[in-house]
């Protein structure tokens, strides 16, 4: 791997980092008009760019494609968001990043034969998962925040792997001006079910809605949809294990959060078994 391809998988994961800080910051907006004006504000950044750029269009045969990926990204950003205000940052990251595992797990049911450490590293990760679960301090809240977790990381597994086929042939930002805009059209329809209004926010706040747009999404997001022309959905997707490290500490930092118990086990058990996955020949 070329030092620039770590430079730049390096500031995506600085960059994504970031988003589960801003969105406990921003308590009192519905956690799915944050997830709406974050991809909004990315796709039209993207939109804006390419009326000067002019990067190229979205072939054919990628529409179907890509509208999956932008509806498995938006599933992916709803659940992530309101799993982080149903239980702790370090666990709601550590469990939103298990995409990793689930991408494996999508290899193998494509045919990819399994390998003894994939076994290894499936159980870790898994055993790691359930004791997370079975924190003793969390209450009914915290768990379906973990769940959601969960569910969120197996939602990014399926973008990646849409990803990962669409960008041999498509520009990053025509990739991902256009799957933004679908996420962003995915978490509207959601919002409408939860009946909450995308403009139920103070209009200070507009100002995080664009540093999520721009940092987490187009530094973070799309940058990792740049590196996955090159490298491996899996070795993408392993890239925000480094997420619940920096995110824990700057909860802590920021806000006082203790790492929970179950996590001094939990963490390190999922982390060592997605090491067993990821160490792999692609």
């Amino acid at each position: 791997m070329s030092v620039r391809l770590i430079l730049i998988l390096g500031l995506a994961l600085l960059s994504v980092s970031t988003s589960s800080l801003v969105v406990r910051h921003l308590a009192f907006v519905p956690a799915v008009v944050i997830a709406f004006w974050r991809m909004f504000t990315a796709s039209m950044m993207l939109w804006s760019y390419s009326a000067i750029k002019q990067p190229g269009k979205l072939s054919v045969e990628n529409r179907i494609p890509i509208t999956l990926a932008g509806i498995f990204l938006g599933s992916h950003f709803a659940t992530f968001f309101a799993a982080i205000r149903l239980t702790d940052i370090a666990s709601a990251t550590l469990l939103g990043c298990l995409a990793p595992l689930f991408t494996i797990i999508l290899e193998l049911l494509s045919g990819e034969k399994p390998k003894e450490k994939i076994i290894t590293g499936l159980s870790l990760s898994l055993f790691g998962t359930l004791l997370l679960q079975l924190n003793p301090s969390s209450n009914e809240g915290e768990s379906l925040g973990n769940f959601l977790a969960v569910i969120s990381s197996l939602f990014m597994a399926l973008t990646w792997f849409q990803a990962k086929k669409i960008r041999k042939s498509t520009d990053t930002v025509v990739y991902g001006r256009t799957v933004f805009f679908i996420s962003s059209i995915t978490i509207f329809v959601v919002v409408l079910f939860t009946k909450e209004s995308i403009f139920s926010f103070d209009s200070g706040n507009f100002i995080w809605f664009l540093f999520l747009g721009f940092v987490p999404s187009i530094l973070g997001h799309n940058l990792l949809n740049y590196s996955i022309k090159y490298i491996s959905a899996t070795s993408v997707s392993s890239v925000v294990l480094g997420e619940p490290v920096i995110a824990s500490f700057l909860g802590y930092l920021l806000f006082g959060e203790s790492i929970p118990q179950a996590s001094w086990i939990g963490g390190p058990l999922i982390l060592t078994g997605l090491y067993f996955l990821l160490n792999k020949k692609d």
